[in-house]
């Protein structure tokens, strides 16, 4: 069985309070696995991703950036994922705390853990519609994007990218962090928790985690008790046919 990436991905839509200045961010950055060539990589794809669906480019903010940095280097430091930092301040906080006017923005926060790639973090964050709609929001022309890398974390890589764009209410309820990974499995396999995003003026209602193995299909299913039916009645049949052929001396 092939061995799966171990991944986490988190998203949410926020706009709330503003915050102190934080702590000094954890010091542990990627030189060695090329965090900024990844950074840069991972912005040229979005902006890709959105040109695909005629959305306009995100660039990149100083302001965003450094909150994307801190959070990033916090979670390989703590070695946790959640949108709540272990300082307990929320994405619009961090991203205000560093200088961006978070409180009157449309903001947006996608995390990942264990892709050691830009394509592989997109296409996870593709793969979860809550994280592809903060992907793909139109209200956004901002981002910071930043890549820590922890050896001795339970993830090692550790992906933040906190979205902006002009004006908007927006009220959401955060998370909670993904559960831990299982103790019995030497890797982890792929985890997801995921947060609908909330439309203008409404609350976000997170959705349940919830993994691939545990995901079941109601389609399949039905055709598969479709098919078992039909192997039932067709063997009746052949056991009465054989029945008649009996009784009238045939066989």
């Amino acid at each position: 069985m092939l061995r799966r990436a171990l991944t986490i991905v988190l998203a949410i839509v926020t706009l709330g309070l503003s915050a102190a200045v934080p702590a000094a961010a954890a010091t542990l950055t990627d030189r060695g696995y090329g965090a900024a060539s990844s950074q840069s990589d991972l912005i040229a794809l979005v902006n890709a991703y959105r040109a695909n669906n005629g959305l306009q480019a995100v660039s990149a903010s100083g302001a965003l950036t450094g909150a994307a940095t801190w959070m990033a280097g916090d979670m390989a430091a703590k070695n946790y994922i959640g949108h709540v930092s272990s300082d307990g301040r929320s994405p619009v906080q961090r991203m205000s705390a560093f200088g961006y006017p978070a409180t009157s923005m449309y903001t947006g926060e996608d995390l990942g853990a264990g892709y050691p790639s830009a394509g592989g973090v997109l296409a996870g964050w593709q793969a979860s519609p809550a994280h592809n709609a903060v992907l793909l929001n139109p209200n956004y022309n901002a981002v910071g994007i930043a890549l820590v890398y922890n050896a001795s974390s339970t993830y090692k890589w550790y992906w933040a990218a906190d979205f902006g764009g002009p004006g908007g209410t927006v009220k959401v309820a955060i998370p909670p962090p993904a559960p831990a990974a299982q103790a019995a499995r030497p890797a982890a396999p792929p985890v997801a928790e995921r947060a609908a995003p909330a439309p203008r003026g409404s609350d976000a209602q997170p959705i349940e985690a919830e993994t691939a193995d545990e995901a079941s299909d109601p389609a399949a299913e039905a055709e598969t008790a479709r098919v078992a039916f039909i192997e039932a009645l067709r063997e009746r049949r052949i056991v009465h046919l054989i029945a008649v052929l009996l009784r009238m001396g045939v066989i």
